[in-house]
């Protein structure tokens, strides 16, 4: 298995952060803090480029809360510095590294993939079984706080593993371990690095 290397340098281009910056401004559900951070665009994106090519990113602190819809979970919100760059984190590190060893079933948080695509795929298996087989069995289920029992050593290992940059390794890294133990689930309307590391 070849590992990914120079990822980090092509994180930070000025071009990829406007692009993150306009989308995530696009995305995010609190209007006020969107306008806030796009009053001082120039300054905002200048800033995300220093902290990342001086290797000087430390997360921010998190907005925990938890919401019971259907059931309870834990959610994290970022600031918007934060959520920039875990866009970039995202896009430009964990999506060349990652997206290629999954199977074309899971279309969780993948380009032209989604919630219609996964129907789709389901609808399909579902015709195939009623061909086959005179009777099946479809199993429905969801391990509970599947993200926060995740041990984020054995997760650190496995990125490793298809990882080869050290600067993209830190980075990702010190979003990991900016919790306890686990992955938050983050609130974001776009794929962020919460909702790859295992898919």
């Amino acid at each position: 298995m070849k590992r990914k290397n120079n990822l980090y340098d092509n994180m930070y281009k000025l071009e990829n952060i406007e692009t993150v910056f306009d989308e995530i401004c696009r995305n995010t559900k609190n209007k006020k803090r969107v306008e806030r951070y796009k009053e001082f665009k120039c300054a905002n994106i200048y800033d995300v480029y220093n902290t990342l090519k001086n290797r000087a990113y430390k997360p921010g602190k998190l907005n925990v809360f938890e919401i019971y819809e259907p059931k309870k979970r834990r959610i994290v919100s970022q600031e918007m510095k934060d959520k920039l760059i875990n866009h970039l984190v995202a896009r430009f590190i964990l999506y060349p590294s990652i997206m290629p060893c999954l199977i074309d079933a899971n279309v969780a948080s993948r380009k032209n993939m989604g919630t219609n695509k996964g129907i789709a795929l389901a609808d399909k298996y579902r015709r195939i079984c009623n061909i086959k087989y005179k009777r099946y069995y479809i199993l429905k289920c969801d391990i509970s706080k599947f993200f926060a029992s995740i041990d984020n050593s054995r997760l650190k290992e496995k990125i490793s593993r298809r990882i080869k940059d050290k600067d993209a390794l830190e980075i990702i890294f010190r979003i990991i371990d900016a919790e306890d133990k686990g992955v938050s689930i983050r609130l974001h309307d776009k794929p962020s690095i919460s909702h790859i590391l295992l898919k």
